[in-house]
């Protein structure tokens, strides 16, 4: 009888320990998940505004100089800022009040 009392309580030991395991190697798991998916959305929000200063910068790229290019993007989620300054056109895309995106320099076509 003492031995099928220790089997038994050895059994759930076992049984504690792994799903112990088990709820630890989850918890990295869901951490892991959500740690990727706030990448995927960075990813994604960095993509588009490099598009979108690739555009601005196109644009400008291709007026001729001295003229007033009303590069105008409309966009929810971002603002654009320019600057221009010795013929080089600075363009920050951002998002709220962070910076997503900077393109400095460019020029334009001669």
């Amino acid at each position: 009888m003492k031995d099928a009392q220790h089997r038994s309580s050895l059994f759930l030991v076992e049984l504690i320990i792994s799903l112990t395991l088990f709820a630890i190697c989850a918890a990295v798991c869901a951490a892991l998940l959500v740690h990727a998916r706030g990448m995927s959305r960075e990813s994604t929000q960095l993509t588009e505004a490099v598009y979108m200063a690739q555009s601005i910068a196109e644009t400008w790229r291709s007026a001729p100089a001295g003229s007033d290019v009303g590069v105008s993007v409309k966009s929810e989620e971002f603002s654009v800022r320019t600057a221009e300054q010795d013929g080089r056109l600075n363009i920050d895309i951002y998002a709220g009040e962070t910076l997503i995106y900077r393109l400095e320099g460019v020029t334009r076509l001669e």
